[in-house]
């Protein structure tokens, strides 16, 4: 995802225990993640409980704003994101990432948490993303009224 590996931790290079790292997402990242959300402001912390040679937790807290598309009218619905989650890893032989733990491969050492940010930012989103009452774009409602009515048969009624 990100070229300069900003996301990237090295599990190997030192004691991990304790470390905390600070991000300032913007719509650059979420434009390489190509998913819902296409554009945001969001500062995450990332802290790491325990050592590589066991297990890692990382707690991820994401807080800020971020924009996806409204199910009904698709224009751009501004949502607040606060959300804290966890991920423990562990170096192994392969990766994998089917069960609670994530194993990440012993010869690489490394672990980029970006997926798994924007996965827990994706996750905190209502399951209907909807505008309030009349905040819908104007234009598309009456477009989506148009071509609901003309399925209905309303028009056809009407002509005959």
């Amino acid at each position: 995802m990100d070229k300069n590996n900003t996301y990237k931790i090295d599990l190997l290079g030192r004691n991990i225990n304790g470390m905390t790292a600070e991000y300032e997402i913007d719509d650059k990242f979420f434009q390489e993640i190509d998913g819902l959300i296409q554009r945001g402001q969001i500062h995450t912390t990332i802290h790491a409980q325990g050592s590589a040679s066991s297990m890692v937790v990382f707690e991820i807290h994401s807080v800020g704003t971020v924009f996806a598309p409204c199910d009904r009218c698709l224009a751009d619905i501004e949502l607040r994101i606060d959300t804290t989650d966890s991920i423990s890893v562990k170096l192994g032989d392969e990766y994998s990432d089917e069960g609670e733990v994530v194993v990440v491969p012993e010869k690489d050492g490394m672990i980029d948490l970006s997926q798994f940010i924007y996965e827990f930012i994706a996750l905190s989103l209502p399951l209907k993303l909807i505008h309030e009452p009349g905040k819908c774009d104007e234009a598309m409602i009456a477009k989506l009224e148009e071509h609901l009515s003309a399925r209905s048969g309303e028009d056809d009624e009407e002509t005959e």
